[in-house]
């Protein structure tokens, strides 16, 4: 989520998701795994799947 954010700051982030900003934090620190609708949200977002946003890509990561 960090590399998808880029240069938006968390607060940004948070607020064009329509999130509480210590809700995101805690979510992308990996402190916090959203609940069903709430991954949904943050996926469309980021224009991608469930899937691709919380695992596949948290795999990848070294």
């Amino acid at each position: 989520m960090v590399k998808l954010r880029g240069n938006r700051t968390l607060r940004e982030t948070a607020i064009q998701i329509g999130i509480p900003y210590s809700t995101y934090a805690m979510i992308e620190a990996g402190h916090r795994f959203p609940r069903r609708d709430l991954a949904i949200k943050i996926a469309k977002y980021y224009n991608t799947t469930v899937d691709e946003l919380f695992f596949t890509l948290n795999d990848r990561v070294s």
